[in-house]
């Protein structure tokens, strides 16, 4: 089923991209684009029509969607008026995933061997990474050595406490 066969209150699938939701609307409104032709050029008979779709009490605006499409995306969403373009688009952004995950190692060994590029080109921002090393290195002994103090004060206080 396509958009423009759809009827008041149908119910239109919402697939959101970022971040993944799947919600279900109803079919507000609809009505037809008005199709501006120059008389100077072919005419393009391809009509299209803009819907109204109401999810959780909000109403969205969906233009221009060409006759005998039952799927759009659109914004950050696709809209599919029927159950088979929902699991079109579900597996689209699936498929979209799946490929983000095989490249993530790929991505990675671009971070961490572009930073030695970086250092190699431009010994200030290696001495600057360096520095900045040191300085935390510094801070997680001096957190160490307060824990330990703080361990010790404890222990002290226990033993010289008056007891109850």
């Amino acid at each position: 089923m396509d958009f423009y066969s759809l009827g008041e209150n149908s119910p239109v699938y919402v697939v959101r991209k970022k971040p993944f939701a799947y919600e279900v609307g109803s079919l507000k409104s609809k009505g037809s684009t008005p199709i501006q032709t120059n008389p100077y050029l072919p005419h393009n008979n391809a009509q299209t029509i803009d819907v109204v779709v109401s999810v959780n009490g909000k109403d969205e605006k969906i233009p221009g969607i060409p006759i005998g499409k039952d799927v759009v995306d659109y914004g950050n969403s696709y809209y599919a008026a029927s159950t088979e373009g929902t699991l079109q688009a579900v597996s689209s952004l699936m498929q979209m995933a799946k490929n983000g995950i095989e490249e993530q190692t790929y991505y990675n060994s671009v971070i961490s061997e572009g930073e030695k590029v970086v250092e190699q080109l431009n010994p200030q921002y290696a001495e600057n990474k360096r520095q900045a090393k040191i300085v935390k290195d510094l801070q997680d002994h001096v957190d160490r050595q307060d824990k330990k103090l703080d361990t010790i004060l404890e222990k002290i206080n226990e033993l010289f406490s008056p007891s109850k």
